[in-house]
Order: structure tokens, then C-alpha cells, then sequence
């Protein structure tokens, strides 16, 4: 292992030590390349982090950390795609050259972190933050571990892994296997072996341009809303009102907090521009497991999530038309998956054609459009992840691209946490939206979680 202490003057948090994890067993011949599929591909290379705070772990973070990193190189023998290197956009070389670990020490205490929880801290808990680690995802690394621990002993996990092969449901069943085996749980028998789809379902091939393409990262403003449960049934119970007759009602959580996210959002854009003409295209991440015939099963590990494209030609849209609009393209999508019953002609027809709606918008309005992206861990359980140290005090994930709504559970389970990422401009409005207020608590304080530990 590399020792280093480094940090700049603004860093709260130093890299002391990092070094390569590979698989406690090699990888067999047989299994040295993973042929991606045309849904991995439509991803960018970059990694995506979901960070885990732990109050008071048991014997203290350096026993946690010696032990989740003996336990991450047994996992990474079953799961052994990600000690491997990406190679173009749509293959990895499956050769055992490890993930990454990274262990970092933090000049604070845990409490300081939850109390106002900030992106720029929070960005510091992650390896792209340092010139040491950020060029890792450049290279072809798939996933990249941060353990950090705080003065206080509490300990913070980000594990950075790719989108081209882990979705929110294969990063939930890679993570609970990890943490079982760092637990110890695994006298119960070992859970299933993953089931790596790759390019089975539809293979990748050449596609006309990425929509990461369209989402920059200049002049961003990142913050975070929370919306409890009774905020949520308000939200619900106006758009019910408002439906019209034979219109489903059957709104989600994500979809009510979305609506009203980019409802806002385009008020303050409008505000910031005085200009009404936005057209907008808002790309929803969805689970297409679920949605399947028949369904995948939990072990069946790969990029499963897709996004569907609601267009909005008048940015003036009211929030019952958002949240409507949304609701409706998720059933015609859903009805759509089903049909094809797994099928790789027509799942390539579907991801085709979502791909083609998407360019001829953007070729028809060019400068004049807006583009916003969300994806949501809700639902994934990530509070029930112990490595044999407790549960998490709390779960969070972080997205500084410009335009992008990341949502996860809040900490009741019912609520939803919401990173919002703007122009500074559009923020500075969006902020002090006065509907928006009346639903969302901006930035509430999660520290009592770590000083009243009997709540985890």
C-alpha cells in the first residue's frame, strides 16, 4: 500500500494511504472479457458514488476498514468484472489488476459533516477529489473505495463504481454481499453467485452521439432539499385533484418531487433569461427489471436502468401537467418493455428509438432548449447495510453535473433526499422558490442520527 498525506489548503480531508485490491482467487480464462451490452454502452465511462456514514463503528474505523478490505477481495472473486479495466465503451478486460482502495483521514468530527451537509465537503469524501485517484476512472478502473475516518472515530464509505455495469439494483446486490461477508453473515450459505448479463439481452453497437454530451459542469451550484412524508402526500393529493377524468393517478414519490423539482427549475430559468421559450427535455432513469417478462432476478447484474425522454415543448407547463406527462410516458414505456418480453430486436428498437427522440430535440432547438437528467436510489434499502458495524446513520449520493436531480430515501425511509445541481444563476432563484419551500426543507441537519445512536 502507497502512503501519502496530501491535501490543499481548503481540503478538510488527506489521502494517508492507497492501493490496488484484486480478487482473492484469479480469474479464470474463460471469463477475461465481458462484452457490454447496447445500454451499458449509452453510458459515460465516469464513476458514480453513493457514500455510507457510519456514527460508531465496532473496534473503531481502522478495524472496519481492515476488514471490509479483506472482505472486498474475496467479494471481487464473484464479481471479479470489477477488478478489471474498461477497454473502448462497450468491453472489459477482466485481468485482476483491482479496484481501488483509498484511505483518507478527516480534520473534523462526523457531527460537522451532518449538521449542514455541503457538497463541496461532501465531494472531498470522494477519490475524484484528489489529484492522487481522479484519473482512476480515465484509466478503465470500475470502482474505486474511499474509507474515511473522522476525529470522532465515525467513518464515512464512498464507493465509486460504473454505470456500465452496475445499475442501482446490481450496486445493492454487490454491496449487501460485501458487507455480508465483512460481517461474518455468511453462515446462513453464501448468496448467489452474480449472473453478469453483458451483451445477452442487446449488444452494443454504434450509436450517433451520448447525452452526456449535452450536460456540462461550468458555473454549477449544488443543494440539497429534503421532502418529508407529509409533504409528499400533499404533493400527491393536489396532483389527484387536478387529474383529469380516466387519468391515472397512481403518481410515485419520485415522480411528484421530480415534477415539482423542474417545475421550479424552469420558473428560475425563465426568471434568470426573461425569456418563456425553453423547450425541455427531461430524461427519467428507470429500472427496467421490473418491467421485464419475465423479471430479472436480483443476481442478474448489469446496466438495467434506461432513460425514458418527456418532452416539454412549453417551459410555462403547470405541475399537474409535468407530473401527468411523466406518469403517462412511464406507462407507455412500462407496456412497451413488457411486450417485448426480453426480446433483443425489440429492446434495441425501444433504446434506439429513445436515442432518435432525443437527437432530432435537440437538433430542432439547439441553444433554446434545457436538458435535466434525474436518477434515484430510493427504494434500494441502503440503510440496512452493515459490514458488522451497525447501520448506516445515513445514505447519500452526489452529482455535480449541471441540470441533474439525484434522489435517494431520506432517513425515515418514507422522505426523499434531493441533490439538485443548477446554473448558479437559475439556483439563486430557484432556491428562494416559494413553492418550492412550501414542500421541500432545504438542507435540514442529519446530526442527530449520530448523537442519539439508539435511532439507528
Amino acid at each position: 500500500m502507497s502512503k501519502m498525506n496530501t491535501a490543499v489548503p481548503d481540503q478538510k480531508v488527506r489521502i494517508v494511504s492507497s492501493t490496488a485490491v484484486k480478487p482473492s482467487s484469479p480469474t479464470p480464462p474463460h471469463r477475461r472479457t465481458l462484452n457490454l451490452s447496447l445500454l451499458d454502452q449509452l453510458f459515460p465511462a465516469g464513476l458514480s458514488p453513493t457514500i455510507l456514514f457510519y456514527a460508531d463503528p465496532a473496534g473503531g474505523g481502522e478495524s472496519l476498514s481492515h476488514r471490509m478490505r479483506a472482505s472486498l477481495s474475496e467479494t471481487l472473486t464473484d464479481f471479479y468484472p470489477l477488478a478489471g479495466r474498461l477497454r473502448g465503451s462497450a468491453c472489459i478486460d477482466c485481468n485482476d489488476e483491482g479496484a481501488y482502495w483509498v484511505e483518507a483521514r478527516a480534520d473534523l468530527p462526523l457531527a460537522d459533516v451532518l449538521a449542514r451537509p455541503d457538497g463541496t465537503l461532501l465531494a472531498q469524501l470522494l477519490p475524484s477529489s484528489h489529484p492522487e485517484t481522479s484519473l482512476l476512472a480515465a484509466m478503465g478502473c470500475l470502482l474505486i473505495v474511499q474509507i474515511t475516518t473522522f476525529t470522532c472515530g465515525g467513518v464515512a464509505v464512498a464507493a465509486c463504481s460504473t454505470h456500465k455495469l452496475l445499475d442501482a439494483s446490481s450496486l445493492t446486490f454487490f454491496i449487501r454481499s460485501w458487507s455480508a461477508r465483512s460481517a461474518g453473515r455468511l453462515e446462513g450459505g453464501r448468496p448467489p453467485p452474480p449472473r453478469f448479463l453483458g451483451d445477452s439481452l442487446v449488444r452494443a453497437k454504434e450509436v450517433p452521439f451520448m447525452l452526456s454530451d449535452y450536460a456540462g459542469m461550468e458555473s454549477c451550484a449544488t443543494r440539497r432539499f429534503v421532502f418529508h412524508r407529509s409533504q409528499i402526500s400533499a404533493l400527491k393529493a393536489e396532483a389527484v385533484r387536478a387529474a383529469r377524468p380516466g387519468e391515472s393517478t397512481r403518481f410515485t414519490r419520485v415522480e411528484l418531487v421530480l415534477a415539482l423539482i423542474v417545475r421550479c427549475a424552469l420558473a428560475a430559468s425563465r426568471s434568470v433569461t426573461g425569456s418563456s421559450r425553453h423547450p425541455t427535455l427531461l430524461r427519467q432513469m428507470v429500472n427496467l427489471r421490473n418491467r421485464m417478462s419475465p423479471a430479472l432476478r436480483d443476481n442478474d447484474v448489469g446496466n438495467l436502468a434506461f432513460g425514458i425522454n418527456i418532452l416539454y415543448e412549453n417551459s410555462e407547463s403547470t405541475f399537474h401537467e409535468l407530473v401527468s406527462n411523466i406518469r403517462k410516458e412511464m406507462i407507455n414505456f412500462t407496456k412497451g418493455t413488457q411486450a417485448s418480453r426480453s426480446d433483443s430486436g425489440e429492446l434495441l428498437s425501444i433504446a434506439c428509438g429513445s436515442i432518435g427522440k432525443a437527437g432530432d430535440f435537440f437538433g430542432k432547438w439547439k441553444e433554446e432548449s434545457r436538458f435535466y437528467r434525474c436518477s434515484s436510489l430510493c427504494g434500494f434499502r441502503f440503510y440496512e447495510v452493515d459490514f458488522g458495524s451497525g447501520k448506516p446513520a445515513w445514505v447519500t449520493c452526489l452529482s455535480r453535473a449541471k441540470n441533474f436531480v439525484y434522489m435517494v430515501d431520506a432517513k425515515d425511509g418514507d422522505g426523499i433526499d434531493a441533490w439538485v445541481t443548477l446554473d448558479r444563476r437559475d439556483m439563486a432563484v430557484f432556491e428562494r422558490d416559494g413553492e418550492l419551500l412550501a414542500y421541500a426543507a432545504p438542507n435540514p441537519s442529519v446530526a442527530h442520527h449520530v448523537m442519539h445512536p439508539s435511532r439507528l
